[in-house]
């Protein structure tokens, strides 16, 4: 009688001759026992250097555009959220600071990596005074309502500010945003080009149906119609173009579309 073997198989063929087949261990089962443990040695590491170590511990909050307690206060509310890089959330603790002092505008924070967080503060300043229906209300650059201002103090402080008269009917309330802050640069941008490249005073300036068109209304008399949504710049160099022409303009120049100029 055959022993069997258990490393090798058979069977009788129809001429009763034994056929051997050898079915040995696999080899190369250790490679991944071997991978595995280098992943699960990775990861490991990996979660000690993150959630445990020293090494992306924050270590330093560097805060701009604050007071010495307002540093202090915010890098004790900094200290509450956690100690670690990977868990700052920026976005949210971003919200929190403008949520509890009201006064900034805008709140910009970078990770540094390994273990440094910059904080910036920008304090919510007047840009842009907005008549809606005789009353002023003040904007800043984000186009955010402030509050609402007298003529006689907007004349006293704020006279060097562009103001922009609403005959859209936009709702205004105070803490809401009414334009969009490329809106406010928009304004800026139309004013100081055409002051600088032309050399003409600006009397107004006025929304009618929609923000996406600023009319601006020269001291001569006519108004400029400006497509806020196309690169202020490339606007006014075309109305400087016109007007060397020397053409008589009693109504209006229109520069909305592009390559072309309309005016009456």
């Amino acid at each position: 009688m055959a022993r069997k073997n258990p490393r090798i198989r058979g069977h009788l063929s129809s001429n009763d001759e034994m056929m051997v087949v050898n079915i040995g261990k696999k080899k190369g089962g250790w490679r991944l026992w071997l991978l595995a443990f280098i992943l699960l040695l990775v990861m490991g590491i990996s979660v000690y250097l993150l959630f445990f170590s020293d090494f992306f511990r924050i270590k330093n909050i560097e805060i701009i555009g604050a007071s010495d307690e307002l540093r202090y206060q915010i890098r004790e509310m900094a200290g509450w959220e956690t100690d670690y890089m990977i868990l700052f959330d920026e976005n949210k603790f971003s919200e929190a600071i403008r949520e509890r002092w009201n006064e900034f505008s805008r709140v910009e924070i970078d990770k540094n990596w390994p273990d440094n967080v910059t904080i910036q503060l920008f304090v919510q300043e007047p840009k842009v005074v907005w008549n809606s229906e005789s009353v002023l209300y003040l904007l800043d650059e984000q186009g955010v309502v402030l509050g609402i201002v007298a003529e006689e103090e907007r004349m006293d402080k704020y006279a060097e500010l562009p103001v922009v008269g609403d005959l859209s009917g936009l709702p205004v309330q105070e803490g809401v945003k009414v334009v969009s802050h490329d809106f406010v640069e928009f304004v800026y941008g139309a004013r100081d080009n055409i002051e600088s490249s032309i050399g003409k005073e600006i009397e107004a300036y006025e929304v009618r149906e929609t923000t996406f068109e600023l009319r601006v209304r020269m001291k001569e008399g006519y108004e400029v119609y400006f497509d806020t949504l196309r690169p202020v710049e490339a606007q006014v160099e075309k109305l400087n173009i016109f007007l060397k022409n020397n053409i008589l303009v009693n109504d209006y120049i229109d520069l909305r579309v592009p390559g072309e100029v309309y005016y009456i």
